[in-house]
């Protein structure tokens, strides 16, 4: 706190170092009255302390003295000046960069009562009477002019004057001879909960971390752990990668120790954006940032899916999912925007389900082609199931869960074992609890557990796409299935339900095969179609690999998220939106 002070005090001396003299005019400056009580409680904020009721008493006595409302938990770099004093309003999730100076009359706050205000970057100059509103980010060295009403995002070196407001680059001479402000480096807590081996969105986010550039961005990777999982396999697939990592035992609905544990993770680290993907991290995050002062939360959705009555026991169990719906939708207007999808059809259901479309981005998953190669791997899976040259083998990847439909699945294969008594079908993957032996119990009720095999969980991947002639999804929904795209990626051809975002990977112009959920002639007659014909298998494995290195680099990926935490952080404006096009624009 006296560092910042320090470094405030120096902005009121010619000679730009502290001193007595700097000392007393700034005590008998209003401006710096104001900063001087926003430090202290500020300091007492960040550490846990609330301060009450002194706080209420001099926040309050320093507004009705010098006109100035800056709450504690806004966030300020060092060397804020106020010129004058007077009408300088703050909403209490501004994030102001170091050396900032206002005039009076400033204002920067939200739209309307509804969602957050600006960061501000280094060295900004805000004049008298300015208006910044909204969730918008101001760039470093700019220059926001008097009276000017700011409600767009402005980049760095930039003068602003006028309402509404109208941008030119600045050409003064401190803009020209000044070095550039270093870049800040933003400090993530990449932020999810999941069980055993974890999913699709846990490889996304593992590898993330692994591959996000340091001199970018600062990643570390905070899991949610259930104490009694002793499957868990999160924290060993995080070694492998070399990131940075932690898990916290979350044992309850809401568990006051893991968050109080998360809390300090976040402050000891000096993370300043949390990223959630889940429904339990959206509701931590929440509650971190109520807590945490200038702490931003982002959310990715990675599906957004609603099941119908029928799908659930009771009209209670659908009642309860239901209100859950509208609790995640809450904490999901309670999260910066905008909210990150990985496919159009997610942020369709999140557009219906309230947000506005300026709201929500579309970043499609993807997937590292140097790693997923065909060359490199070994049909392990064949060998172990003893099957005869000539045999064919259909299979799929996927935790056993209600929303895959294997018995979808099993119909699919009955139906295709009549056409071709050779072929064996093989399902990768388990589930939270029992499913997969329950599972195996239906397969054997069905007699038809010599045409399906279940492997469990496996972490050879690579040869297990290797076996398979044919990749099989039955799923009645999907945001954007990791396995697929890794099926894809290794040249296996494939046939999926077009639910979700499946056709904007799985396209029949790319060597895709759709059919409907639950059509089960549907799936079995692409099937069964693949495996008649071995030209046409090569020609749509091969298809789907390019498919996969036309659109969906993990790559290109990273980099663009990178992008969005450069925003979520305060550094950048936001990435334009990309939104996605037509498949012939994807084909020229």
């Amino acid at each position: 706190m006296f560092e910042t002070i320090s470094a405030d005090l120096k902005r009121l001396s010619p000679s730009q170092r502290p001193s007595l003299r700097s000392l007393l005019a700034g005590l008998l400056s209003q401006g710096f009255q104001a900063i001087l009580v926003f430090r202290l409680f500020n300091w007492l904020h960040r550490h846990g302390y609330s301060g009450q009721p002194l706080r209420f008493i001099c926040e309050r006595f320093i507004e009705i003295t010098t006109g100035i409302s800056i709450p504690a938990c806004c966030s300020i770099g060092p060397g804020l000046r106020i010129h004058h004093f007077g009408g300088i309003i703050f909403h209490p999730s501004v994030v102001l960069g170091e050396n900032c100076t206002l005039y009076h009359g400033v204002t920067i706050g939200d739209r309307g009562g509804w969602g957050r205000a600006a960061r501000i970057g280094n060295n900004v100059l805000i004049g008298a009477g300015a208006k910044i509103i909204g969730e918008i980010c101001i760039g470093d060295n700019c220059i926001v002019g008097a009276n000017a009403v700011v409600t767009r995002s402005v980049p760095p070196n930039t003068v602003v004057v006028g309402s509404p407001c109208r941008c030119k680059p600045r050409s003064d001479e401190t803009a020209a001879t000044s070095p550039p402000a270093p870049r800040p480096v933003p400090r993530i807590m990449d932020f999810r909960g999941t069980y055993k081996g974890g999913g699709g969105p846990d490889k996304t986010v593992l590898n993330s971390a692994a591959r996000h550039d340091p001199a970018r961005v600062f990643v570390m990777v905070v899991y949610l752990r259930q104490p009694r999982d002793d499957q868990f396999q999160i924290p060993a697939m995080a070694a492998r990668l070399g990131i940075r990592y932690t898990d916290v035992p979350d044992g309850a609905t809401l568990d006051m120790a893991c968050l109080r544990r998360l809390r300090e993770i976040v402050t000891g680290n000096d993370l300043r954006v949390i990223h959630t993907h889940d429904d339990k991290t959206l509701l931590y995050a929440w509650l971190l940032s109520l807590q945490v002062p200038g702490l931003s939360i982002m959310h990715t959705c990675h599906s957004h899916a609603l099941p119908r009555p029928g799908d659930f026991g009771s009209w209670r169990s659908f009642a309860a999912y239901r209100l859950r719906r509208r609790v995640l939708a809450f904490l999901m207007q309670r999260h910066c925007k905008p909210i990150i999808t990985v496919s159009a059809d997610t942020r369709k259901r999140l557009i219906d389900a309230g947000l506005k479309g300026t709201e929500v981005a579309v970043l499609h998953n993807g997937i590292d082609l140097a790693v997923w190669r065909p060359e490199t791997a070994r049909p392990v899976l064949k060998d172990e199931l003893r099957l005869a040259e000539g045999d064919l083998l259909v299979g799929t990847v996927a935790r056993i869960t209600p929303e895959k439909d294997l018995p979808t699945f099993y119909r699919v294969a009955e139906a295709v074992a009549l056409q071709r008594p050779g072929v064996r079908f093989v399902i990768v993957g388990d589930g939270y609890g029992d499913e997969l032996a329950r599972a195996r119990e239906e397969v054997q009720r069905r007699s038809l557990e010599q045409l399906i095999v279940f492997t469990g969980h496996r972490t050879d991947l690579l040869d297990v796409y290797a076996s398979l002639d044919v990749f099989l999804m039955t799923s009645v929904t999907e945001g954007m299935p990791n396995t697929l795209l890794e099926a894809m990626a290794m040249g296996v051809p494939s046939v999926a339900t077009a639910v979700g975002g499946i056709p904007e990977l799985l396209h029949p112009d790319w060597g895709g095969f759709l059919a409907p959920a639950g059509d089960v002639a549907g799936l079995a007659g692409r099937v069964a179609e693949l495996l008649a014909d071995p030209e046409l298998r090569r020609h749509a494995g091969s298809a789907c690999r390019r498919r996969v290195e036309s659109r969906f680099s993990f790559e290109q990926r990273v980099r663009r998220m990178e992008e969005y935490y450069d925003w979520f952080a305060g550094c950048s404006p936001c990435p334009p939106e990309q939104t996605p096009g037509t498949e012939e624009a994807h084909h020229a």
